[in-house]
C-alpha cells in the first residue's frame, strides 16, 4: 500500500460547498508548531520591507490577506536522458493564498479562522518524461478551512479541513533551507520516473520510493492541543479525507512537540502516532537542534509504517549552516542523506544525498534557492539506472 503525500488534484466544487457548509471557511493565523503554517507564514511589516501587508487591524484582532508564489526551474538527469521543466511549482512549498481572521474576547480566549488554497499546474511532484509541457490548469486544492478556539489556559481546539495533530511531525527544521530541500526529498522532483538500465522507462516515479511518512497530513478533522509546559506540548484529533476527494475513512493521531531556545540551542521536535487506515500505523518523529551563535544545526528524521503487506522505514540526516554574508539577508547552506528500505516494495531500497543553498532577500521578502540531489532506487528483479535532480529558483512572500 503506498502512501500517497500532498494530493494535487483539484478539490471539486461539491467538496467546497461541503466544507463551507460548515460555516468553516474563517480565515485564521498560522499554528507555531505546524511546519506547513511556519513556511507559509510572512513576517511583520517592517521599514525595511517594500512589500505591503494586507492587513487591517492591530495585535489584538485582525483581518489578513497573505500568500507566496514559488517558481523555479527543474533539471532531471534519468541516465538516459536530461530535460529540463520550467517554470515549475516547487513542490517543497507550494504557490499558494490566504485569509486569517483573528479576535481576542477577553485575556485568556481567542478566536480565529483560516482559509487557505494553493495552485500547482506545473508542480516538481507532477512533472516527468511522459507529460514535458503538459500543465495541468486544475491542480488547484483546498489545503485550509477552519475555525479555532484558543485559550492560554485550556489550549486550542480546531474544527475544519486543516493539519491533524501528526502533520509536519517529521519535518521539523532549523536549518534555513526547507524551501529547496527537507526529510521530503521526493518534493524536488516527484513526478519524473526511474530509467531501467536497457534505457526503457520504468513505471516507478521518484515519489513513489521516497517518502517520509509524516503522519496523516491535512484532513476535516476536530483537534486539541495543550498548552505548552516548559516547552512540551501534546495533541490529538479525527478525521477524514475531503479534498481532493472523499475517502470515507476516519483516520486519528496523536502528537507530542517541543520547542525551547536553551542557553545558546533553538531545540525543536516532534513525536507522533497515527493510524492512516484499518491495516496501518506510523510512528513518525523529527528533531532539530540549532546553535545561534555559530548558525550551525543538525536535523534528524525517521519513521517507521506497520502494514499488513510489508513495513516501510527511513532515516534522514542533515548538516545546516547559516551566515550573514550579504547585507541583504542570511545565506543559508545544507547538505542531507536519506536511507528508505521497503518504501515501493519489500525489500527494495532508496537512497537519496542532496544539497540546499538559500539567499534570503528580506527587502523584497523573498528567497533565493538551489538545490541538487540524486536519487537511487533498488528492487529485487529490476536494474534501475540512478537519478539525479537540480532545482533553482525564488519564493515571494507576501
Amino acid at each position: 500500500m503506498r502512501m500517497k503525500h500532498r494530493a494535487r488534484k483539484a478539490a471539486t466544487m461539491l467538496t467546497l460547498g461541503a466544507l463551507t457548509s460548515t460555516a468553516l471557511a474563517c480565515a485564521a493565523p498560522a499554528f507555531a508548531s505546524d511546519a506547513e503554517a511556519a513556511k507559509a507564514a510572512t513576517p511583520a511589516p517592517t521599514p525595511e520591507t517594500w512589500i505591503p501587508k494586507l492587513r487591517a487591524g492591530d495585535a489584538g484582532s485582525y483581518l489578513e490577506l497573505y500568500g507566496q508564489i514559488n517558481k523555479g526551474l527543474l533539471i532531471f538527469d534519468d541516465g538516459g536522458s536530461t530535460l529540463g521543466y520550467g517554470p515549475v511549482d516547487n513542490g517543497n512549498s507550494s504557490t499558494r493564498a490566504g485569509l486569517r481572521l483573528y479576535g481576542r474576547v477577553d485575556e485568556d480566549w481567542g478566536i480565529g479562522g483560516n482559509l487557505e488554497w494553493e495552485w500547482t499546474p506545473y508542480s516538481t511532484n507532477y512533472v516527468n518524461q511522459l507529460n514535458r509541457g503538459d500543465y495541468d490548469w486544475d491542480s488547484n486544492l483546498l489545503r485550509k478551512a477552519e475555525f479555532f478556539m484558543e485559550s492560554k489556559t485550556y489550549g486550542k481546539l480546531w474544527l475544519g479541513q486543516g493539519s491533524m495533530a501528526s502533520d509536519s511531525s517529521a519535518e521539523v527544521d532549523l536549518s534555513g533551507t526547507t524551501v529547496v530541500g527537507y526529510a521530503l526529498v521526493s518534493d524536488m522532483a516527484g513526478g519524473p520516473f526511474f530509467r531501467f538500465s536497457d534505457g526503457t522507462l520504468s513505471s516507478v516515479q521518484v515519489k513513489d520510493a521516497f517518502t517520509d511518512y509524516d503522519g496523516v497530513g491535512r484532513k476535516l478533522r476536530a483537534r486539541y492541543d495543550t498548552p505548552q509546559f516548559a516547552g512540551f506540548s501534546l495533541s490529538t484529533s479525527v478525521g477524514t479525507q475531503v479534498v481532493p476527494e472523499t475517502t470515507d475513512v476516519t483516520v486519528w493521531d496523536v502528537a507530542a512537540r517541543y520547542d525551547k531556545t536553551i542557553n545558546d540551542f533553538k531545540i525543536s521536535g516532534a513525536l507522533a502516532y497515527s493510524q492512516p487506515a484499518s491495516d496501518q500505523s506510523l510512528i513518525d518523529g523529527s528533531i532539530s537542534i540549532l546553535h545561534q551563535p555559530s548558525g550551525l544545526s543538525l536535523t534528524v528524521a525517521a519513521a517507521y509504517s506497520d502494514e499488513e503487506v510489508v513495513d516501510g522505514r527511513y532515516g534522514y540526516f542533515k548538516l545546516g549552516y547559516q551566515t550573514n554574508i550579504f547585507e541583504v539577508g542570511k545565506t543559508a547552506f545544507s547538505v542531507d542523506a536519506y536511507f528508505g528500505e521497503d518504501i515501493d516494495a519489500a525489500d527494495s531500497s532508496s537512497e537519496s544525498f542532496g544539497f540546499q543553498v538559500v539567499q534570503n532577500l528580506d527587502y523584497l521578502q523573498t528567497e533565493l534557492y538551489l538545490g541538487g540531489r540524486s536519487y537511487s532506487y533498488d528492487e529485487p528483479g529490476n536494474n534501475l539506472d540512478k537519478s539525479y535532480a537540480v532545482l533553482a529558483g525564488a519564493r515571494l512572500k507576501f
